[in-house]
């Protein structure tokens, strides 16, 4: 079944919530950028109120992310169940913020201009965390054998 537009305009505005909260960004600010009042913002989040292309295009720039970061884990066709909620948003962030680098390792990551440079630093931390699982298969503890 394929999410009604108020599912996908409530998934957007999470993402976009999501987004914000991660770069420590205000409503007001964020609300300069597209030159509506920070009571706008919060109907975008809360998905009320549609964004438009133009609003997603500038959001995606001035927070340097891909413009598909706001679609993500929305699914489509036979076998998909739901958008992202609010529920799943807030575990997100409850989850990705447990470990006291993470914040810094987001602020750092959302400084990174190039799409591909942002690439590698994924493959970096997944070859990093793939090092790790192989350490904790083989017995060496909590991380991998000595180099």
């Amino acid at each position: 079944m394929e999410p009604e537009m108020d599912d996908i305009n409530r998934h957007i505005g999470a993402r976009l919530r999501l987004l914000r909260g991660k770069l420590h960004l205000s409503r007001e600010k964020v609300g300069k950028w597209l030159d509506v009042s920070h009571q706008q913002i919060r109907n975008y989040e809360k998905g009320t109120n549609r964004l438009t292309a133009d609003a997603l295009f500038v959001l995606s720039r001035e927070m340097k992310v891909d413009p598909g970061f706001f679609f993500e884990g929305l699914f489509f066709g036979p076998h998909s169940e739901s958008s992202l909620t609010d529920q799943a948003a807030a575990s997100y962030i409850a989850e990705s913020s447990s470990f006291p680098e993470s914040s810094r390792l987001d602020e750092a990551f959302a400084r990174i201009r190039s799409r591909q440079q942002r690439l590698l630093a994924v493959r970096l931390v997944e070859a990093v965390a793939e090092t790790e699982a192989d350490g904790m298969r083989r017995g060496y503890g909590s991380s991998a054998p000595p180099v």
